[in-house]
């Protein structure tokens, strides 16, 4: 953000993180490893109010982690309404389900362990909300197996697209990730969206509405 300590400042003038989403915010920050790569709590705010305001009846999830995105993402899911989470790394399973289940979530989350390449063009279902925040050189194939199965007014979420502030700079875009993310910010403009746009909090998240 522009200001100093700006993000500090919104949190503070914002809903508090539940005491669920804080307990897995310390657990993970004590028990796993890289946990900087636990959504950022002012995001995971960001996300419960899309989710309000959408009322998803399914949402499709690209990483998992310790399921703090994915508590977050179910704050507005309707009655019947259904998370399918994906996460590559199989250690994290028992974590994510614990996690689940402290929330009250376990019954509308479909937890599907593997590569998000293989598993995505499983899913029979179309979606009125999708995060991606998995392997960054992805992101390009992701889009183009993902925007087919978002519904007309769907919402696509992506994280990290300003990538620690490489994205800013085209001769810090050396590493795969960096090459990635540009390719999808070169790409998502050449599908019809409604509109899209980059929210340049936490690490930079990029939303359109289909």
């Amino acid at each position: 953000m522009k200001y100093e300590n700006a993000e500090q400042f919104a949190i503070d003038n914002s809903s508090p993180e539940s005491d669920v989403l804080a307990e897995i915010r310390r657990d993970t920050w004590v028990n796993v490893m890289y946990p900087q790569m636990l959504t950022d709590e002012l995001q995971g705010n960001i996300l419960q109010q899309i989710s309000l305001m959408k009322k998803p009846e399914r949402i499709l999830e690209i990483g998992a982690f310790t399921g703090y995105s994915a508590v977050c993402l179910s704050k507005g899911l309707t009655e019947n309404g259904i998370i399918d989470s994906i996460e590559i790394n199989a250690e994290l399973e028992t974590r994510i389900l614990k996690n689940l289940k402290m929330a009250g979530i376990s019954e509308k989350v479909n937890l599907h362990l593997g590569n998000s390449l293989e598993i995505i063009p499983e899913q029979k279902h179309n979606y009125d909300l999708v995060y991606m925040d998995a392997d960054k050189s992805q992101y390009p194939a992701y889009l183009k197996l993902l925007y087919p199965k978002l519904n007309a007014g769907g919402i696509l979420l992506v994280d990290n697209v300003l990538w620690g502030g490489k994205m800013l700079n085209m001769d810090e875009q050396k590493d795969k990730e960096s090459k990635g993310i540009a390719e999808f910010l070169n790409l998502a403009p050449q599908f019809p969206w409604q509109q899209y746009g980059i929210i340049p909090m936490a690490d930079g998240l990029w939303m359109g509405v289909k």
